[in-house]
């Protein structure tokens, strides 16, 4: 009897052991497929431009890809509401928003999940006090672009044309984003 229970036993525990290394080896893979995406230039998820949206941002306006048009460098941040580490960067997104800003710098936010969480959202946003646009993305966009991400925070930097120049994976610090911010500026003088 005790030698059933223990064979039954060492099973048990040997199929919880195979399972939790599965879980590790998809966690590594989604890993390495984030750092192949932090160092390609000039795409996002194989994406070259951005694709054409019209989308409603947070406060209900319509926005097309007409916002790009305006600066030389846009900064697209792709957030979520459940996520801890988008939402404790959105004070320094902010900063960076206003201080490069008159160098034709501009940030639009792009809420992963604000067709379920809008109120949460917009709640998030005046706490940390961001005032830059936030996209909530319709099923189209969401296909063509939002659901390219493997995880949040993704910043994707384009033109005023929309061509992707770079894409960061993971919150930064100020200092890391404005080398990056202040790199894209230069290259489009």
């Amino acid at each position: 009897m005790k030698k059933i229970i223990i064979s039954t036993l060492l099973v048990v525990m040997s199929l919880s052991l195979t399972a939790c290394g599965s879980k590790e080896n998809k966690a590594a893979k989604v890993r390495s497929t984030a750092q192949t995406e932090q160092s390609q230039k000039g795409t996002f998820a194989g994406l070259k431009v951005m694709p054409q949206f019209k989308v409603k941002d947070i406060n209900d306006k319509e926005v097309t890809n007409d916002i790009f048009k305006e600066k030389k460098v846009n900064m697209i941040n792709i957030w979520g509401t459940f996520c801890g580490p988008c939402v404790e960067e959105m004070p320094t997104l902010q900063e960076l928003y206003k201080e490069y800003q008159s160098q034709g710098f501009n940030l639009v936010g792009v809420v992963a999940d604000g067709d379920t969480n809008e109120v949460q959202a917009l709640q998030i946003l005046k706490k940390t006090k961001a005032d830059f646009v936030n996209l909530i993305p319709d099923e189209k966009f969401k296909n063509d672009f939002v659901s390219k991400t493997k995880a949040v925070p993704v910043s994707v930097f384009v033109n005023s044309k929309g061509d992707i120049l770079e894409t960061v994976v993971g919150s930064k610090s100020k200092e890391e984003y404005k080398k990056i911010i202040e790199r894209n500026l230069q290259q489009i003088k």
